[in-house]
């Protein structure tokens, strides 16, 4: 049993890492909100030092979404402290790191086929943001092989939800959410692709690189399974009509033809999990909503 810090503790990430079926690990969930339940203040944790001396691994969540960024380009810099901070419970507690960045670091994603050697796109903000925190756990940790960056795709799919505007963020949830409330979903770009990696297996990859000590200093591409933006808005409107027998339009602005991307990446770190995931965890995602629906409607 293993003693796990996690860090942005009340994100969506953060919620399946909470409400995942069975564990055998002890978590323990730190966010810059105060007052949280079950989460610890992330800003009075360096008082409590010592309490990390029993955490064996740390998952670093934190950090500020695209929509707070564009409010906030300052919060950059309050993430690669606490980057900082979190690097340095690390080594002074011999505590192992994951991080956990995203593929839309590299300037084609969606576009192109991506390795690690693709170009990065630090014009973006949210990018350069988690760009900036690899480049502070790398230089921070340099002698032990003790982290492991994770560039991860579109994670979707809830179980529980805590946080209803967390939620509403996620472009598969979002359009879930308009297909229920409007009967339609809308896409401005359909050929544009994404790399989609369902709930179970985020925690699947999460899981496995703790049993198996996967900790090589070094960043990993994780991908599932690749949908054109038309391809998802359309899988969404087929299970809508078969499990909640709903007709739901999909209105698609700019068309495209379509090409076979590929996401380049170390193949022990890859899912293995059949590609059913991706409709079950659909399925409950539009169940879920609905029921959030009919609860709104009743406020």
């Amino acid at each position: 049993m293993s003693n796990i810090a996690v860090f942005g503790g009340t994100g969506y990430l953060a919620s399946l890492i909470r409400n995942q079926n069975k564990t055998q690990n002890n978590y323990f969930f730190f966010s810059r909100k105060k007052n949280v339940k079950n989460c610890h203040d992330l800003f009075s944790y360096k008082k409590k030092f010592g309490s990390f001396k029993n955490i064996d691994f740390i998952i670093h969540l934190a950090g500020p979404s695209q929509q707070q960024l564009k409010k906030d380009k300052g919060l950059i810099k309050k993430k690669n402290k606490i980057t900082l901070d979190i690097c340095n419970l690390c080594l002074q507690h011999n505590i192992k790191l994951i991080y956990i960045s995203s593929l839309q670091v590299y300037k084609n994603y969606g576009i192109d086929s991506l390795s690690k050697k693709s170009k990065l796109n630090l014009k973006n903000l949210y990018s350069k943001s988690h760009y900036e925190t690899e480049q502070i756990i790398f230089n921070k940790i340099l002698k032990k092989k003790m982290f492991t960056i994770l560039r991860i795709g579109n994670v979707f799919g809830f179980k529980k939800y805590e946080n209803i505007r967390e939620i509403n963020n996620n472009l598969i949830h979002g359009f879930c959410f308009s297909a229920l409330k409007t009967n339609k979903i809308i896409i401005k770009k359909g050929f544009i692709q994404r790399s989609f990696v369902p709930s179970k297996i985020f925690i699947e990859v999460i899981n496995s690189i703790i049993k198996n000590n996967y900790f090589e200093n070094k960043i990993v591409n994780i991908s599932y399974k690749n949908f054109a933006l038309q391809d998802i808005a359309r899988l969404i409107q087929k299970r809508s009509k078969s499990i909640l027998n709903l007709s739901i339009n999909v209105l698609i602005k700019k068309l495209g033809k379509k090409k076979i991307y590929r996401i380049y990446s170390d193949k022990k770190y890859q899912p293995t999990t059949a590609n059913k995931q991706i409709n079950i965890e659909i399925d409950q995602i539009l169940k879920n909503i609905k029921k959030i629906v009919k609860l709104q409607k009743i406020i």
